[in-house]
């Protein structure tokens, strides 16, 4: 994600002193002011004035040459100034994070002694810059590390500073690749704690909370969460305005929301800046009922060349507007994903029984879940489709409003089979008014009602 660096120094802290970039200097000129700073400095010590301005002039050439020479020379400027002002934070941080620099820079860091330096300045555990227990994962030797001995340092890395971002970052990251995902949550809602509205935090946190939130629709409100996921990624998306994957999150929230067409906006933007959200689009415009748009997509586009996610929304598109050929059609290129989804099986399914090939509808469901490990509402839903149990009992084994609007959709499309259109009317209203705004039965349950009120107005 996003929250990786290629940079080592921007990977060791991600806030500190900035120098403010003044015109450039031809090489002589800056060693003469220099050499003129430094005469000054010395006839006068209890002037740290000259040394300030030195100093300052080293960084400056430190960080427009980034070598050793410039390092260790501003390193020493920071040294003589620490001497008169040994309470001057910005000249502490600086000295500090210098020698984090050159560390890296010389693969060689005393540990033991910058603890020592670190221990004796609280300030540095208040602000994000890495603790000098974080150069042992630096420095060591390629391999030398198992996992876990990387995550026992990024714990003693934050417990040394609750502050710095990237300790949080890597370690995230670290349980997240191990499939500790509530850790994962637990370790950046800790972060933004300590730095709300950090953005290097907040983009991870939102991902995390906006993910949990599909699930926690299906049992309450969740309004509430809902509100604070859409203003955080407001300002990411203000901070950040050229960053595809904010407006595209940002699209995700507002489709929880039940804001179609600011969802299909804010996806719009997240394509004008990287074409790789076209599918996203697609999808966007499929839940504010533009038929039109969606169907523009797929023309353009073999059937072979599909992902499996635009496969299921085309299967499910030509389910919702009764183009059963069709459906079945991408039915055939679908069966042959293995990172097929129980309900791409179950609804295209349908299309051949609406064909009347009830044989291939079977087939087709028979290889479709040799692929898929089927939950206890899967089966349900199946053996309603395969008429195995009733309508009321169904329902009566659905667990949430989710599982309801699935039930309400299966019973649906049945009732189209056996030509009782007023109770698919009826099965299509109830998942409106559930509101399950995220889940593809509303998009299409909404489509069709909506169509279904313009045709009535018209006759």
């Amino acid at each position: 994600m996003k929250i990786f660096y290629s940079s080592f120094l921007i990977l060791l802290l991600s806030a500190c002193a900035s120098t403010k970039k003044e015109a450039s200097t031809s090489l002589p000129m800056a060693e003469s002011n220099a050499s003129q700073l430094a005469s000054k400095a010395a006839r006068y010590p209890k002037d740290t004035v000259a040394l300030t301005q030195l100093a300052a002039m080293h960084l400056q050439q430190y960080e427009a040459n980034k070598n050793l020479y410039y390092i260790n020379q501003v390193i020493a400027s920071y040294d003589e100034l620490l001497k008169r002002q040994p309470y001057n934070h910005d000249v502490l941080l600086q000295f500090y994070r210098l020698n984090l620099f050159k560390g890296l820079a010389t693969h060689h860091y005393d540990i033991a002694h910058w603890q020592a330096f670190y221990q004796q300045q609280p300030f540095l555990q208040t602000i994000d810059i890495a603790p000098p227990s974080y150069m042992e994962l630096l420095l060591a030797p390629q391999d030398s590390l198992s996992n876990n001995d990387r995550i026992s340092i990024l714990k003693n890395t934050l417990a040394e500073n609750p502050y710095f971002v990237n300790g949080y970052l890597a370690l995230t990251a670290m349980y997240a690749a191990r499939d500790k995902m509530q850790l994962s949550s637990f370790l950046l809602e800790t972060a933004n704690k300590h730095m709300p509205n950090n953005l290097e935090i907040l983009a991870p946190l939102n991902e995390f909370r906006v993910e949990g939130l599909f699930d926690k629709v299906c049992e309450r409100d969740a309004s509430v969460e809902l509100n604070q996921a859409f203003e955080d990624y407001k300002l990411l998306v203000k901070s950040a305005p050229e960053n595809a994957d904010y407006h595209m999150q940002l699209s995700t929230v507002l489709r929880l929301m039940g804001r179609m067409r600011m969802s299909s906006f804010s996806a719009k933007k997240a394509v004008s800046i990287s074409p790789r959200f076209q599918s996203a689009l697609a999808e966007a415009q499929f839940w504010t009922g533009n038929d039109k748009t969606v169907t523009e997509y797929f023309s353009t586009k073999a059937i072979a060349s599909l992902n499996t996610n635009d496969l299921y929304l085309a299967i499910f598109f030509n389910v919702t507007n009764f183009n059963w050929q069709q459906a079945a059609t991408l039915m055939e290129e679908y069966i042959t994903r293995n990172d097929i989804s129980f309900y791409g099986v179950l609804y295209g399914a349908h299309a051949y029984k609406m064909l009347g090939q009830e044989d291939l509808a079977q087939q087709i469901i028979v290889t479709g879940l040799n692929k898929i490990t089927l939950k206890p509402w899967h089966k349900q839903m199946l053996n309603f489709a395969n008429q195995q149990i009733s309508s009321e009992q169904l329902m009566a084994a659905s667990q949430n409003k989710c599982d309801q609007s699935e039930a309400y959709f299966i019973q649906a499309l049945t009732a189209v089979q056996e030509g009782k259109t007023a109770v698919f009317e009826q099965h299509m209203a109830s998942i409106v008014d559930l509101k399950i705004y995220s889940f593809y039965e509303y998009a299409g349950a909404k489509n069709i009602m909506k169509k279904i009120t313009i045709a009535a107005s018209k006759s």
